[in-house]
């Protein structure tokens, strides 16, 4: 065991061509995995999409977006705002958490100010 860690010293160590040229040859074949690994997750379909065909009408404010519209905000007015999610109960709870966490670190820090003698 030491006997070949000291050959894998002596190898990792030597000023050798050979050494430079395995590293290239490790990089090349990094590239090379990069490489393929950015090729595969590129979009490989057309840039476009095609108009549509036939007679559909794709001009702004037509019905199905106006109507579309009118059911986004239906349902925007009927979700609860921010402001209504929270109870007394949970924002006393999240107080006495956020309470206790910098307690911890008010009591650590008076204790290492104590522990070094320093005011």
């Amino acid at each position: 065991s030491s006997l070949l860690f000291a050959q894998a010293c002596r190898v990792l160590t030597s000023p050798s061509p050979t050494r430079h040229i395995a590293m290239a040859g490790r990089m090349l074949v990094t590239l090379i995995f990069v490489g393929a690994l950015a090729a595969t997750f590129l979009p490989s379909g057309p840039g476009f999409v095609s108009p549509p065909s036939g007679d559909v009408v794709a001009l702004r404010g037509a019905a199905p977006a106006a109507s579309a519209a009118a059911a986004y905000g239906a349902l925007a007015a009927a979700a609860p705002l921010p402001a209504q999610a929270w109870t007394e109960k949970g924002l006393l709870q999240f107080g006495q958490v956020f309470a206790l966490f910098f307690l911890f670190f008010w009591v650590a820090g008076f204790v290492r100010m104590m522990t070094i003698g320093r005011l």
